[in-house]
């Protein structure tokens, strides 16, 4: 199996694009260590270097990783259909 094959794809709604591309513009090297953990190992908590986290309450089931300590990015992973789909791209809630 070729590693492209083991990657997760990444889902993203409309609306969500523009705040995505914004980061793009402002944090592209976070950004983009961001997409390389989403698209390899979205649920590996070591792996996130301390910035993945389960969200509780109203928003449990989603996980949350830290792009930088303003920029945050929320998706749940279909292990199934391997996509992550992201909920939440933006700057701190």
């Amino acid at each position: 199996m070729s590693p492209s094959n083991d990657k997760y794809r990444i889902e993203i709604k409309k609306q969500l694009m523009k705040e995505w591309q914004v980061l793009e513009g402002e944090i592209p090297e976070a950004l983009q260590r961001c997409k390389e953990f989403l698209e390899k190992t979205p649920e590996d908590r070591l792996k996130s270097g301390g910035k993945l986290k389960k969200l509780k309450g109203r928003f449990k089931g989603i996980l949350q990783y830290d792009i930088t300590n303003n920029a945050r990015v929320w998706y749940i992973v279909d292990r199934k259909q391997r996509i992550v789909r992201i909920k939440y791209v933006g700057h701190h809630p």
